[in-house]
């Protein structure tokens, strides 16, 4: 299985090793990538995790668990990475609507981990309505890590979540 974050690496070389904390990542573009890794394979512990303790105060694991449950993952677009921002879209399926969210996301470093402080989000759009038997969204997308060329979106993505 190809990783969740768009790269051409094998999700066990790449960011799984992130998540299961085999490795730290060394750039916030790494941990941006393994956040939407752990979205896209449904580990809401290390989302939280991976958040500034200033911010984890804010959020709850059950939240962002749910959040990463009711959504399927698409791809993620780096647009701009520098020393402590990330500009990212991430396209995802929720409630049948394809949707992009458009975010600068900022880091810092914690006891020697890069952490996520938060993010403005500049795009939320919902993009369509995602018909069962239209072809599946992700075919749209060079990134898409779930890729199955031109199965209708109920033999595709949808089985993430039953639809």
């Amino acid at each position: 299985m190809l990783c969740p974050c768009g790269s051409s690496l094998p999700f066990n070389a790449c960011c799984q090793l992130y998540i299961t904390q085999q490795k730290h990542p060394s750039t916030p573009e790494q941990l941006m990538r393994s956040r939407f890794s752990a979205y896209a394979t449904k580990n809401g512990q290390y989302v939280f995790d991976t958040y500034a303790a200033s911010q984890r105060l804010k959020q709850s694991v059950t939240e962002i668990q749910t959040w990463a449950d009711e959504c399927i993952w698409l791809a993620l677009k780096i647009h701009e990475s520098d020393e402590t921002t990330v500009e990212f879209s991430a396209y995802y399926v929720v409630d049948q609507t394809l949707c992009e969210l458009r975010e600068k996301s900022n880091f810092t470093i914690e006891q020697g981990q890069w952490r996520y402080i938060d993010g403005d989000i500049t795009v939320h759009n919902e993009i369509v309505t995602v018909k069962r038997n239209e072809i599946c969204p992700c075919n749209n997308y060079p990134t898409a890590w779930s890729a199955k060329r031109n199965k209708k979106f109920k033999h595709c993505c949808a089985k993430q979540i039953g639809i």
